[in-house]
């Protein structure tokens, strides 16, 4: 008996070989004795997918920076004007050495100087004559001309002596400056003819050597009240060896000046 069970189950399974070769699904419905679970009696409907939509992010809202306030510029205080006040006047008010000014009067002149020199006490030679010499000077506008030699003013003086002794006219140019605001100090070149001894034996007289002679002098002083001015002074004539004498002469003292 179990020879011929096991023929029929043989020829059992090679009938059914054919029907499995046809086809890549295996009916498990035969063995199960039961519809298959996933079988179905009509055909399935597509499944159409859809599209893949990107979701897109809504932008972070942007802080924006709150805005500076306004600031109204400030109006500068009104500046107070004073009246403007008159300059003074006065002739030299530069601090550094600086050249006199230049103011005219009567005939061009520009300033007149008066004064009291005691003879022949200078350093520079010895003393033999006597007596005071009365002093005056004009100074006179300098000409355009003199401003290359740094504007000097021409100058015309006299000098007599009280006792008789060597008495002069002089002559040249002056040179001055003011400094420390109302100081001046200046120095002078000229000649001068005088009325002395040329050679003598008297021991109180000077030997002069000329008739005309060199002259330079020096002067420092002080102005007030815008034309006045107070200076000491100190001149010298000597012929500078020219003649065959030579003692040459100085005198000194203290001169007021009014300027016009």
């Amino acid at each position: 008996m179990k020879s011929l069970f096991g023929v029929l189950g043989l020829l059992t399974i090679m009938g059914a070989s054919p029907a499995l070769a046809g086809t890549t699904n295996y009916d498990m419905s035969s063995l199960l004795f039961q519809e298959h679970p996933f079988a179905s009696t009509g055909p399935l409907a597509p499944v159409i997918a859809r599209p893949y939509v990107q979701q897109r992010r809504a932008p972070a809202p942007i802080r924006r920076a709150a805005a500076a306030p306004i600031r109204r510029a400030s109006q500068p205080a009104p500046r107070r004007v004073s009246a403007p006040q008159a300059p003074l006047t006065y002739p030299r008010q530069s601090s550094a050495m600086a050249p006199a000014a230049k103011s005219e009067g009567l005939w061009g002149m520009s300033e007149i100087r008066i004064g009291a020199l005691v003879h022949d006490i200078g350093p520079f030679s010895s003393n033999e004559e006597d007596g005071f010499d009365g002093n005056i000077e004009v100074l006179f506008v300098s000409p355009g001309f003199l401003d290359i030699i740094w504007a000097p003013r021409p100058h015309l003086g006299l000098s007599v002596n009280s006792v008789g002794d060597t008495s002069q006219v002089y002559a040249g140019l002056s040179w001055e400056w003011s400094f420390w605001g109302h100081w001046f100090a200046g120095f002078s070149l000229g000649g001068s003819v005088h009325d002395g001894k040329f050679v003598t034996n008297r021991i109180d007289r000077k030997e002069l050597g000329c008739r005309v002679l060199f002259r330079e002098s020096i002067e420092v002083g002080y102005r007030f009240g815008g034309k006045h001015a107070i200076s000491g002074f100190l001149d010298h004539i000597s012929n500078a060896n020219i003649c065959d004498k030579n003692e040459g002469l100085e005198t000194t003292g203290i001169r007021y000046g009014y300027m016009f």
